[in-house]
């Protein structure tokens, strides 16, 4: 599925730990880059809320740098906005435990720069700094506030692992879900024809869905992902 990455993805999590790391090991541009801005958006609040701690450690002499605590702030809101407008566009199911805990990344950074701010400010409005520059700041941390209470933004997308395969490979055009369906089918045959499987197995592969396979054939091998229980998967 190289020319279906999304795809690609999702049918990876659900099979054994060498598909994650063979299939979909190889970086790309694109992934890299929203690697990068994913870092960002978690990294830029504590990097602003650091910068004023370490402004109070040091005694609080001039200025407070709420402005560089507020860019940091503006780009995470930035990208926080665009990932939500592309999440609606391909909706998946995550672990709520794990999107909890990038809402905290946002949550605390923020209601700490917040505090110091306005603490300096009251102390000293010509120490305290601009406090206009808490205004990105705040919408930082009602943005994540705000998803972490909605929890669910689109109430059709899928809601566990297996689901997720579904939606991504009804997302796939016709004429590539036919080209890889034709593929796996063909390297089943390959198998087969090798020794390396039997015919009921070659039979079973083949009216395997496309993309569950390895649940169907070889569920024995699944990973960890596999939802047996749904408990814990977040519908987003």
């Amino acid at each position: 599925m190289d020319d279906a990455p999304f795809t690609q993805r999702t049918v990876a999590v659900l099979g054994p730990k060498g598909a994650w790391e063979k299939e979909y090991g190889r970086p790309s541009v694109g992934g890299c880059l929203q690697t990068l801005l994913y870092v960002l958006s978690l990294a830029a609040p504590t990097a602003g809320a650091g910068w004023m701690l370490l402004w109070a450690l040091g005694g609080g002499g001039g200025e407070a740098p709420v402005d560089v605590a507020g860019v940091a702030s503006l780009m995470s809101v930035v990208i926080t906005v665009v990932s939500e407008f592309v999440y609606r566009n391909r909706p998946r199911a995550t672990a709520m435990a794990a999107v909890r805990k990038v809402y905290l990344a946002h949550i605390v950074p923020g209601l700490i720069t917040i505090g110091m701010a306005v603490s300096g400010s009251l102390a000293d409005p010509e120490v305290g700094g601009s406090l206009w520059w808490l205004i990105p700041v705040v919408a930082d941390v009602l943005v994540h506030v705000a998803l972490w209470v909605r929890r669910v933004t689109v109430k059709t997308g899928p809601r566990n692992p297996i689901e997720n395969v579904e939606q991504s490979v009804r997302e796939l055009t016709p004429a590539v879900r036919e080209r890889v369906l034709a593929e796996r089918n063909a390297a089943v045959d390959r198998l087969l024809g090798q020794g390396k499987i039997d015919a009921e197995t070659a039979s079973r592969a083949k009216l395997s869905a496309l993309g569950m396979m390895s649940l169907t054939v070889a569920g024995e091998a699944r990973s960890s992902y596999y939802p047996e229980a749904h408990e814990g998967i977040d519908p987003r």
